[in-house]
């Protein structure tokens, strides 16, 4: 599997008059894992969210492999074949245990039950919850929950990953462990990974950094990085 390659080309997203993102271009190759940094505020959820489709620039456009995402009549079909989506919120179907959460995307792939629940199993193993596969999400911490929502991002065998701060919620042993299964996928399987993120260990996991100090994109200096407690 080949990851999806993104081109942003002057993007900027406005809302009313507030201005979140302004003249926004850049390159992330296949197979990347990069970084998107800056202060709480400076447009990095609203730049995944254009990326995977979920909202439209009002100037610019996004290219994932060639395709205008913002122009695109089925947004829908494209995320779900193309795009794994971590959220800050972890957005688990409380009704369901976290092996079914994470089946839940191959459901919507028609995927054999059997292969389903190897490719759950699976992936709650590496993610350190293979003794809570059979847990709710009430009966999970806020940690957990966050694991199995990765988790589920990574069932499809996405080309392209958007993850939104995935770590914020985990101890230092369980962010290396989701770092670990984040740089794994990009080198073995080829999978794109972007990550909005303030863990403090991110600069020494990424490929590139692409900082966002109040909407505009600045080179990623270590000293940059130091600033917002990154490096």
């Amino acid at each position: 599997m080949v990851g999806a390659r993104v081109i942003a080309e002057h993007v900027s997203r406005s809302y009313g008059q507030a201005a979140v993102l302004d003249d926004v271009s850049f390159v992330v190759e296949p197979g990347e894992l990069v970084a998107v940094t800056g202060p709480s505020g400076a447009g990095k959820t609203t730049l995944l969210q254009l990326i995977g489709s979920l909202d439209r620039p009002t100037g610019g456009r996004i290219l994932v492999d060639d395709v205008s995402v913002g122009e695109l009549s089925h947004p829908a079909e494209f995320r779900r074949k193309t795009v794994g989506f971590v959220f800050q919120l972890h957005y688990l179907l409380p009704a369901l245990s976290a092996l079914d959460n994470t089946e839940l995307p191959l459901v919507a792939a028609r995927v054999p039950r059997r292969e389903r629940i190897e490719r759950a199993s699976e992936l709650l193993a590496k993610v350190g919850l293979d003794d809570r596969a059979r847990a709710r999400p009430a009966e999970l911490s806020g940690g957990e929950r966050q694991r199995v929502a990765i988790a589920r991002a990574l069932a499809g065998r996405p080309r392209l990953v958007l993850a939104d701060e995935p770590t914020g919620s985990l101890d230092s042993a369980a962010s290396h462990k989701i770092w670990e299964l984040l740089s794994e996928i990009c080198a073995h399987d080829g999978t794109t990974v972007i990550v909005a993120s303030h863990d403090v260990t991110l600069a020494e996991h990424t490929d590139t950094s692409l900082r966002l100090p109040d909407g505009h994109l600045v080179p990623a200096s270590q000293e940059q990085l130091a600033a917002d407690g990154l490096a």
